[in-house]
């Protein structure tokens, strides 16, 4: 029975490890092999041919993007052009806003999308710095994208990514596979990144998870089911069965918002707190995360051992392990509680 139990754990572990490197790796491999397989054909089958060529999307007299490549390869029948050593621009309503670098790039003329292999991507603003700031790129098994803490407070967005991808129709970025995003004090990792081209609201699907480590106080876990992050606003929203973790602590509520300016988590609807004995409930909470300290208000209530508080707002201390009220109030503290 022993050894059955650990046989089945050992598939289970290496399962599981296959599920991962898939996701990181899978969506990587698509593109890339759909770049360089059609690089080759093109060798064979491209009626035009060019050095130093640009290409660009203009419609109804609105440019998309630009493309420079050392050299380019176009087929008139399947309308697909492939590029080799990549740079170009993409522009939103009419401004240049994301400058990238890439190997090798695939514009589907037809469909009206580009796909670029390990882009290195910035903002126009970061001209004259991306050579500095590359020197400290490490090798990585992810897509990273570093955001500024606070927007227009320092310097500005930049990522090198596994791959990357922009359809007409939508207008967005994608990236899939192992995707790391840093701002400040948040760190997400995702499966799925999509954003406009200047990266002022990016969306993170795919089982994500966002850490936030404050200052003065323990690393704080955020999940559900996506989050989308407003750079201009310096706010994360969190949708779909929001949960907040720190240390053993575990906190509900139907909507998230963290306040990246002011160091706030905000929570709506349904609170619930659990933390040793420690049980809290109200219809919405302010959590300070660098004080670890949420207040909870709308018909809030808390329970540690058989002490209970009901009012209108109700305060409870992660550090200290407390619950505490705030303003009018009602509560019943325990017997033996009272002749200590």
């Amino acid at each position: 029975m022993k050894l059955s139990y650990r046989i089945i754990l050992i598939v289970a572990a290496v399962f599981l490890i296959g599920i991962f490197l898939w996701a990181v790796f899978s969506p990587k491999q698509e593109i890339s092999e759909r770049i360089y397989e059609t690089l080759k054909e093109q060798e064979k089958r491209a009626d035009l041919s060019f050095k130093d060529v640009v290409f660009e999307e203009v419609v109804a007299g609105i440019r998309y993007w630009q493309l420079n490549a050392k050299s380019a390869a176009v087929n008139n029948s399947t309308k697909i052009a492939t590029l080799k050593t990549a740079r170009g621009t993409f522009f939103k309503n009419g401004k240049a806003v994301l400058r990238f670098r890439s190997p090798a790039a695939l514009w589907d003329m037809k469909e009206k999308e580009i796909l670029l292999d390990d882009p290195l991507g910035y903002d126009v603003n970061l001209d004259n710095k991306i050579n500095s700031l590359v020197k400290e790129l490490k090798d990585s098994r992810f897509s990273i994208f570093n955001l500024p803490r606070l927007y227009q407070k320092s310097l500005g967005y930049w990522f090198q990514a596994n791959n990357l991808s922009w359809k007409l129709s939508d207008q967005k970025l994608l990236c899939t596979g192992g995707i790391i995003l840093n701002k400040g004090e948040v760190t997400g990792y995702a499966q799925k990144l999509q954003g406009d081209v200047a990266l002022e609201k990016i969306k993170l699907e795919g089982k994500p998870k966002l850490e936030i480590t404050p200052e003065n106080s323990a690393t704080i876990t955020l999940e559900a089911e996506v989050f989308e992050v407003l750079s201009t606003e310096d706010l994360i929203l969190a949708y779909g069965q929001p949960l907040i973790s720190w240390r053993s602590a575990h906190i509900w509520c139907n909507k998230l918002t963290y306040d990246q300016r002011n160091n706030q988590l905000k929570l709506e609807g349904n609170i619930r707190i659990e933390y040793g004995d420690i049980r809290a409930w109200g219809n919405s909470a302010d959590y300070q995360t660098d004080k670890a300290q949420i207040i909870l208000s709308g018909r809030a209530r808390a329970e540690q051992a058989d002490n209970k508080l009901t009012g209108d707002k109700v305060l409870v201390s992660l550090n200290d392990r407390t619950i505490s009220l705030l303003g009018q109030g009602k509560v019943v503290i325990k017997e033996e509680d009272l002749k200590r």
